[in-house]
């Protein structure tokens, strides 16, 4: 009699026990908090994560349907602070890498330089006010942009620790 009550008890005890095992999604708001921390920057907006299709179309004013039809799953936006340099992110999570693969050639654009990152990336540098990488890494293509300040070696810095994360 007693046997039944063990599997029984122990099912619960696994039930419960089994989301907490499970590994957090790469590049999930936890782990974009604790990388702009790591490297010294605020949020001065965000990161908002956005996960319905509904929600992506008002946040990027309903020009979200291109990227849905290559396989949109999520979003992460933010821009961080740090002294004399802002940074926006935009990180989107693909349903796989040929659909992010297709999205960074899609969001590409001339004056760029491809850059030895991540599985795919290019770099752009047309002054103080448009300055970014474009990356992708597997099912994730992140973009870091700098609104003021930065230079291509802390982006290449930046993009390089973010990387790390998509893994």
């Amino acid at each position: 009699m007693t046997r039944p009550r063990f599997w029984v008890s122990a099912f619960i005890v696994l039930m419960f026990a089994a989301p907490s095992c499970k590994k957090e999604a790469p590049l999930g708001v936890k782990e974009i908090l604790g990388w702009a921390e790591g490297a010294g920057y605020e949020w001065v907006e965000g990161p908002d994560e956005i996960r319905t299709e509904q929600a992506f179309f008002d946040y990027i004013n309903g020009a979200a349907q291109p990227i849905i039809d290559l396989g949109w799953k999520r979003s992460l936006y933010g821009v961080l602070d740090k002294g004399e340099s802002r940074l926006r992110l935009t990180i989107h999570e693909m349903t796989d890498s040929k659909a992010a693969v297709s999205l960074l050639e899609q969001s590409s654009f001339s004056d760029t330089e491809p850059i030895d990152l991540a599985d795919r990336a290019i770099n752009w540098d047309r002054g103080e006010f448009s300055r970014g990488i474009l990356f992708q890494k597997q099912s994730f293509v992140c973009e870091l942009t700098f609104q003021k300040g930065g230079n291509k070696d802390l982006l290449i810095g930046l993009a390089s620790s973010l990387e790390a994360l998509a893994e």
